[in-house]
């Protein structure tokens, strides 16, 4: 688990992307268009529940996670790791 939202360089974070057997032991050999929201949402929900501290800092770019995440499917104890980076990366509301 990061203490911070990993960036990535936008061409890898917009890339398409073969996630090794490791992480996506299901569907060997997909590709995911990092460009497209919902392969985008499928390879960092894989990455979040099957991936190490390298995988996440290889695949996954902390803004765009932010952007998705109330539309990503990831078990609540994965949710509640994250939660606390994510709340603190959105823009506080004025109220």
């Amino acid at each position: 688990m990061p203490n911070r939202l990993p960036r990535l360089d936008l061409r890898k974070a917009f890339a398409k992307v073969g996630l090794p057997l490791h992480l996506n032991w299901s569907y060997p050999g997909k590709i995911f268009d990092l460009a497209d929201r919902g392969d985008r949402g499928r390879c960092y929900e894989t990455v979040l529940r099957e991936g190490t501290a390298e995988d996440i800092l290889e695949y996954i770019d902390g803004a765009l996670l932010v952007d998705m995440w109330p539309e990503v499917v990831v078990p609540r104890d994965i949710r509640a790791l994250w939660e606390p980076l994510i709340q603190a990366a959105l823009p506080h509301q004025l109220g």
